[in-house]
C-alpha cells in the first residue's frame, strides 16, 4: 500500500476535520487504496537520533473504505512525519493540508487545552513571530521570535490593529503613523492611486457574498422559490454599486483563486418576469409570498 507523507505536526490537526469532511460524502463502493499523488525521490535516511528513537507513534485508521470517505489511515511514524493512506485519488489534498487554518498544535497542547478558548488565546506557531498581547477588537502585538528555525524577522515588532472607519485609516497611511493598511475603502481607491507616496496592491478576491436559504422551512423547500429568487435579484447592479473595483458576480460557492473553481459553473440569469411566472405556477407559494417577490424584483401586476 502506497502512502503519502506531510509534515506530521500539520497532518494530526487535519485529522478531526478531515474525518468529519470524508464522512459526509456518500458512501459507495470503495476501491482499492492508492497512492494520491507520485512518491517523492527517496532521500538517504538520516541517522535517527535520541528523539526518534524515543517517539511512540500514533495511527488512527478505518476499518475499511466503505464508510464512503477518502482517508485510510492517518500514521505519525516519527516527530516530523505523518502518513496519509487515502481510499482514493484526492487532487485537492495539497491544498487541504497547506490551508491556512490549519495552524500546528503539539498534540499534549490540545489535550491540555481541550482545543477551545486558551488554544485560541494563546496559540502555539512556528513562525518568526510570536503573539506578544492581544487585546479583543482593537490590536494583536507580535514580538521576534529569536529561536526561529528560518530566516529571522526583519523587525523586532509588528503592530495589527482594527479599525472599521476606512477613511480613518487612509489618514494614517498618509500620516506616516502606520506602514500599510488593508481593505482599501472603495471610495478611497482613486485617492492611493494619485498619492505618488503609496502604492496599491491589488490582490485576488478570496470572499463571497451570499443569500443563504435553509431549504428545511417553507417556503424555501421548494426548489422553485429558491430559483425564482436566484432569479429576481440583480446581482450585477448590486456589484457595481456597492463593491470595489475588481469585484465580480460569483457564479458558485467559491471565489476563482480556491482550488476547485469551475469556470464552466453558470448561474441563473437575472429575469423578474421569469421569476413571478415561476412563482405563478405555483398557487400556494403565490399567494403567500407574491407581495414579498414584487417588493424584491420591483415587479407590478
Amino acid at each position: 500500500m502506497k502512502r503519502h507523507k506531510i509534515t506530521w505536526a500539520l497532518g494530526l490537526t487535519l485529522l478531526l476535520s478531515l474525518l468529519l469532511a470524508a464522512c459526509a460524502q456518500p458512501a459507495t463502493e470503495a476501491p482499492a487504496p492508492t497512492e494520491m499523488m507520485e512518491e517523492p525521490t527517496e532521500e538517504p535516511m538520516a541517522e535517527p537520533t535520541e528523539e526518534m528513537m524515543a517517539f511512540e507513534g500514533m495511527k488512527v485508521e478505518a476499518p475499511d473504505c466503505d464508510y464512503g470517505g477518502i482517508l485510510k489511515s492517518i500514521e505519525a511514524v516519527d516527530a516530523y512525519t505523518v502518513v496519509f493512506t487515502t481510499c482514493v485519488p484526492d487532487p485537492g489534498f495539497p491544498a487541504k493540508a497547506a490551508f491556512s487554518a490549519f495552524q500546528i498544535q503539539s498534540s499534549d497542547y490540545l489535550e491540555a487545552t481541550g482545543g477551545g478558548g486558551d488554544l485560541v488565546a494563546a496559540p502555539i506557531g512556528t513562525g518568526p513571530y510570536k503573539l506578544e498581547s492581544w487585546n479583543r477588537g482593537e490590536s494583536v502585538v507580535l514580538s521576534r521570535f529569536d529561536d526561529y528555525w528560518g530566516e529571522p524577522a526583519g523587525s523586532p515588532t509588528v503592530v495589527f490593529r482594527w479599525s472599521a472607519e476606512g477613511t480613518q485609516k487612509l489618514i494614517e497611511l498618509q500620516a506616516g503613523t502606520v506602514d500599510g493598511i488593508d481593505n482599501v475603502a472603495p471610495d478611497d481607491i482613486a485617492t492611493v492611486q494619485a498619492d505618488p507616496a503609496l502604492q496599491l496592491t491589488p490582490r485576488e478576491a478570496f470572499n463571497i457574498f451570499y443569500v443563504g436559504m435553509n431549504n428545511t422551512y417553507a417556503p424555501f423547500d421548494n426548489e422553485q422559490v429558491r430559483q425564482a429568487i436566484a432569479m429576481a435579484i440583480d446581482r450585477q447592479r448590486i456589484v457595481d454599486n456597492f463593491y470595489p473595483p475588481g469585484s465580480a458576480v460569483a457564479t458558485q460557492f467559491m471565489p476563482p483563486s480556491i482550488f476547485g473553481f469551475t469556470p464552466e459553473v453558470e448561474w441563473y440569469e437575472y429575469d423578474p418576469d421569469m421569476a413571478v411566472q415561476i412563482l405563478e405556477e405555483d398557487t400556494n407559494v403565490a399567494a403567500t409570498y407574491d407581495f414579498g417577490l414584487q417588493r424584491l424584483t420591483g415587479a407590478t401586476q
